[in-house]
């Protein structure tokens, strides 16, 4: 496979355009600077989730995740004894969401039994119900790894007594991860959180729009920039096969996106403290999805459209419109719930979400399977489209 030749290419040409680094990297970083320094106050909210908890355990665990819950401040938690009761306050609207521990919950998790935790919410809450879940999700994946370590001790047929006997089975572990073992089940009435900054919402959001404009504005226009000139046709007399030369274009669109999208994560790091979470394997997971999905939109805008100035022009009408409807600008959940939903059929609205579970509530990995999923469905339908219409004149 020669593709790599061309992607060298076209790599080496952007790195000597002294414009095109600007482009890259510093007019995002200036952009996400004032943005989360000017409007950092503007969605932070001093919001408080009023809980219910109803404890029928009463052991260690169970005691440990009301501890938990009380530690969080935009928690306020309330405890009752009586699950009949506590369902009664919710339905009556005195508190919008309860969660029940059941009888054995701490037994269960000793003995590496799958078990569950119970949320009650009500609907109208949606987006509180939604950072409630969050939390509690955190707690229980932090748990279900006791209950991994056991199921493992347990297929090595071996008792764990010491450390080091947990140390030699932990290798084997994963196979038990999923799906998790203690599962956490919303029903309807009709992660440690990082601490809260303006640039959790800044830095990702801003660094996704500039991908956009690298992968799908700058991508578009000088793929059909090269066949306007007979570039691509040209390559076609060079012993290169038309997969290696289209090859080569989208792994040099990827790697330019993957880079910029990168550093200007660590840039937010690095200059304003952004927590970037405890999995560098999963962050850049997402970092890679979200590039190949807008590599994949980039490339079926340039075949879809005939000029350089059309491809400019819808380039930049999906850029802002995915923006400003899938959360870049601000946070998804200010906007009414049909634009939420039609926000879903956005890379953006993946991707922002993608980033809050792993730097908000720092879910990992398995926090973020969906979102990856669907980045990479967007990327299938949108390289599907684009390479089965790809014309090299």
């Amino acid at each position: 496979m020669k593709f790599h030749i061309i992607a060298a290419k076209d790599l080496k040409i952007v790195m000597r355009d002294r414009n095109a680094i600007l482009l890259l990297f510093l007019m995002p970083m200036i952009i996400i600077s004032v943005a989360g320094l000017a409007l950092g106050g503007l969605f932070e909210q001093n919001i408080q989730i009023g809980v219910l908890v109803v404890d029928l355990d009463n052991d260690d665990i169970s005691k440990g995740l009301v501890e938990f819950l009380e530690d969080i401040d935009i928690l306020d938690v309330d405890m009752e004894s009586n699950e009949f009761a506590a369902r009664d306050r919710v339905k009556n609207q005195e508190y919008g969401r309860l969660i029940i521990i059941p009888l054995g919950f701490t037994e269960s998790v000793m003995t590496g039994q799958d078990t569950e935790l119970l949320i009650i919410t009500n609907p109208t809450e949606e987006s509180q119900n939604t950072v409630l879940e969050k939390i509690v999700e955190s707690y229980a994946n932090r748990v279900s790894t006791n209950v991994v370590v056991i199921k493992t001790a347990s297929a090595y047929g071996i008792p764990v007594y010491t450390e080091e006997q947990i140390l030699e089975i932990v290798d084997t572990a994963e196979q038990f991860v999923q799906p998790p073992p203690v599962e956490v089940i919303t029903e309807s009435t009709t992660s440690n959180l990082s601490e809260y900054s303006p640039f959790a919402q800044s830095v990702p959001g801003f660094a996704v729009m500039f991908l956009l404009f690298t992968t799908v504005h700058i991508g578009s226009i000088s793929l059909i920039k090269e066949q306007e000139a007979g570039t691509l046709r040209r390559l076609l007399t060079a012993p290169i096969s038309r997969a290696e030369i289209i090859g080569g274009k989208i792994a040099s669109t990827f790697l330019r996106g993957f880079v910029q999208l990168t550093v200007l994560m660590y840039f937010g790091h690095v200059v304003f403290g952004l927590d970037l979470g405890s999995d560098t394997l999963a962050l850049l997971v997402l970092i890679a999805a979200i590039t190949l999905a807008s590599t994949g939109l980039g490339l079926m805008v340039a075949v879809l459209v005939n000029t350089e100035d059309q491809a400019d022009s819808v380039s930049n009408l999906l850029i802002l419109t995915m923006s400003a409807l899938g959360g870049s600008w601000w946070p998804l959940y200010i906007e009414p719930q049909f634009m939420q939903d039609i926000a879903h059929f956005t890379i953006t609205a993946w991707a922002m979400e993608g980033f809050y579970d792993l730097l908000y509530f720092d879910l990992g990995l398995a926090g973020i399977v969906k979102e990856v999923g669907m980045l990479v469905l967007m990327m299938i339908i949108f390289f599907g489209i684009a390479i089965s219409r790809f014309k090299f004149e």
